[in-house]
C-alpha cells in the first residue's frame, strides 16, 4: 500500500508542473489578445488629396473599422455642392486602393488612408459648410 503513497505524489508534481505551463501559456494568450486589441484600435486618418489641396475626414477611423465600405460611408457623410448628388471618386475602384486598405490593416500603429482624386472630383465636396 506503500506504493499508492508515492503514486500520489508523482501524479500531484506532474499536475503541478501541467498547472504552471497551463498558466503560462494563458498569460501569454491574454498579453497576445491585449496586443492585437490595441493595434485594432490605432487611428486610421483618410484624405483625399488632389496636388497640394488636401480634404481631411472630420472623423477618423479605428484599425477595426477599415473597410471599403466603411470608407466609402465617410466619404459620403461630407456635404455636397449639389444637394442628393452622389460622389465619384475613380481611385475607390482600383485594385490599388483595396491593397492599400489590406497594407493599413495589416499594419501596426496609427495610419493614413490617402485617396489621390482630380481637381474636379475634390470640387464636389463642399468644404465651406465642413467648416463652418
Amino acid at each position: 500500500m506503500e506504493w499508492l503513497g508515492y503514486f500520489a505524489d508523482v501524479i500531484g508534481i506532474f499536475g503541478a508542473v501541467f498547472a504552471l505551463f497551463g498558466w503560462r501559456q494563458a498569460r501569454q494568450v491574454r498579453q497576445e489578445l491585449e496586443s492585437e486589441k490595441n493595434r485594432q484600435n490605432k487611428k486610421v486618418t483618410v484624405v483625399l488629396q488632389c496636388g497640394a489641396d488636401r480634404l481631411e475626414l472630420p472623423i477618423e477611423l479605428r484599425r477595426v473599422e477599415l473597410t471599403r465600405a466603411e470608407v466609402l460611408g465617410r466619404i459620403g457623410m461630407l456635404p455636397m455642392k449639389v444637394k442628393g448628388q452622389r460622389f465619384s471618386l475613380d481611385y475607390v475602384s482600383t485594385i490599388e486602393f483595396a491593397r492599400q486598405i489590406s497594407q493599413i490593416i495589416e499594419g501596426e500603429g496609427d495610419a493614413l488612408l490617402t485617396i489621390p482624386c482630380e481637381k474636379q472630383e475634390l470640387d464636389q465636396f463642399d468644404v465651406t459648410r465642413r467648416r463652418a
